[in-house]
């Protein structure tokens, strides 16, 4: 399991180092507290992550729920409420010199990565045989896997009862994997390259970083600024950056019925074709600025 503290580089900026810090410092030994509580115990602390090992599926996900809990209702140093992101996976783990690796660790920090503030996800193939009375599932989406010849599945683990307004039984489930793997793709353009992007695919990171998909060499663009991913059926994009990301998306026949969107720590849907602007508005974006975008079918 892995459970890092949403937000921090914010969190920092906002509240500055020494008080930042405590935040994360607090939040991560409570963490820590509630995977004991539930037989599970530390491996390692990574900046605002903690990497957590349990032995059950059971006590896992009754951590995980009390840790969403705890964290909704009780403020950490000076008063300031955090937010954890939870993401896990249950295989057979190796060792080197008493550190676990191999591929469940690996599947599992790729769940956590997927996985927003205040939420619990896990593989399906983790959570399917969990008590229906005691644990309510709903479908989160799928994504690549390196390493892996097919997409996993991710569940979320529903904590929030008055948040499991979109709770769903086996043939809903059925459904809605049917609309998740509808064939859709994304052709996003970029300084005279074109990006083809395909349903089940991992998210694509879009950024200033060198470990993006898309790199983009600006000072407006953040490490890792944006990501579009599929999910349910629909094209998302996600934006995680300073300057935030412009959309412009073509609605008719004509330039001028395009409608302009800013997000900044929000996400929304892509449909159609369009333009987007990374850090900054449309019409003031330069070329290393500017992407085009067309959604479709395969």
């Amino acid at each position: 399991m892995f459970a890092d503290v949403s937000g921090s580089t914010q969190l920092y900026e906002r509240l500055g180092d020494t008080d930042a810090h405590e935040c994360i410092s607090q939040s991560l030994q409570r963490i820590v507290q509630h995977a004991q509580r539930h037989q599970g115990h530390l491996v390692e602390t990574i900046g605002d992550e903690a990497m957590l090992m349990f032995a059950r599926v059971e006590d896992a996900t009754l951590a995980a729920v009390d840790m969403q809990k705890h964290f909704f209702s009780s403020p950490v140093h000076n008063g300031h409420f955090m937010k954890i992101r939870i993401g896990y996976h249950f295989g057979p783990i190796e060792y080197d010199e008493g550190h676990p690796f191999g591929d469940t660790v690996n599947v599992a920090a790729r769940v956590a990565s997927l996985c927003e503030a205040g939420r619990i996800i896990a593989t399906d193939a983790t959570v399917t045989d969990l008590d229906a009375t005691e644990f309510q599932l709903r479908p989160y989406q799928t994504a690549r896997v390196k390493g892996k010849s097919r997409p996993i599945r991710v569940r979320e683990v529903i904590w929030d009862r008055e948040d499991a307004t979109s709770l769903v039984n086996a043939t809903q489930m059925t459904q809605l994997t049917q609309i998740d793997s509808a064939p859709l793709q994304v052709q996003l353009y970029y300084l005279g390259k074109v990006y083809d992007l395909m349903a089940g695919q991992a998210a694509f990171v879009i950024g200033r970083g060198s470990q993006c998909d898309l790199i983009i060499d600006s000072n407006l663009a953040s490490r890792a600024h944006a990501k579009i991913e599929f999910r349910w059926g629909e094209v998302v994009l996600i934006d995680h950056s300073t300057n935030g990301t412009f959309v412009e998306a073509q609605k008719g026949k004509r330039e001028s019925d395009g409608v302009s969107l800013r997000l900044h720590r929000r996400e929304t849907t892509l449909q159609g074709v369009g333009k987007i602007g990374i850090g900054t508005s449309i019409d003031k974006a330069s070329e290393v600025n500017l992407l085009g975008f067309k959604v479709g079918s395969q």
